[in-house]
């Protein structure tokens, strides 16, 4: 069984593969911009490099966002075009839940991921459990936040964690995997 791993919901494009609970290879491109140009190779190169084709993919994990508008949709189509035509299971996972396996929560706290003009949070309980929905925080509104409530900035995760994760998620139909928003475009908000 192979995972293919997917994350463009930053700066930062990973992709890896998976194989018996075990990183076989994984790429990391720090992108600006430009994640549309750099995605495909990398993706090609990392299967070249592990001499594997499409058809040896058993199954697909894509980070949804919340975070880059563009990055997201990217990533997202990608990862729905290669399940829907290979006919493979596709789960996703938020870029918070990649999170959620370094820290230890020992009540209800926040978690927050940021961005480049403010913040990603939502409620988790000490289980792990997410409790309330996603929202997002400009950088003052986060501070006056962050003095009334449990917050846990998180930034790094461990793919291998993530995908084992997303592994105990049922699998979603290819044509009902979307980019996960939770802030409105800069475009909007003028």
């Amino acid at each position: 069984m192979i995972t293919l791993f997917i994350d463009t919901h930053d700066s930062v494009i990973r992709i890896a593969l998976i194989k018996d609970n075990k990183i076989l290879a994984e790429k990391t491109r720090a992108e600006k911009k430009d994640h549309s140009t750099v995605c495909m190779p990398t993706l090609v190169s990392l299967m070249n490099d592990c001499h594997l084709s499409a058809q040896d993919l058993s199954d697909i994990v894509v980070v949804n966002g919340p975070g880059s508008f563009t990055g997201e949709r990217l990533g997202v189509t990608i990862a729905k075009t290669l399940a829907y035509t290979l006919n493979i299971p596709i789960r996703t996972i938020t870029s918070i839940e990649t999170c959620l396996q370094t820290v230890s929560l020992s009540k209800n706290t926040f978690l927050s991921l940021s961005e480049k003009n403010g913040y990603f949070l939502a409620l988790f309980n000490k289980d792990k459990q997410l409790i309330n929905d996603y929202f997002y925080l400009s950088k003052k509104e986060y501070q006056d936040f962050c003095q009334n409530n449990q917050v846990c900035e998180v930034s790094d995760y461990n793919i291998l964690e993530s995908v084992l994760f997303a592994h105990q998620k049922q699998p979603i139909n290819p044509h009902q995997v979307n980019p996960f928003y939770v802030k409105k475009i800069e475009v909007l908000n003028d």
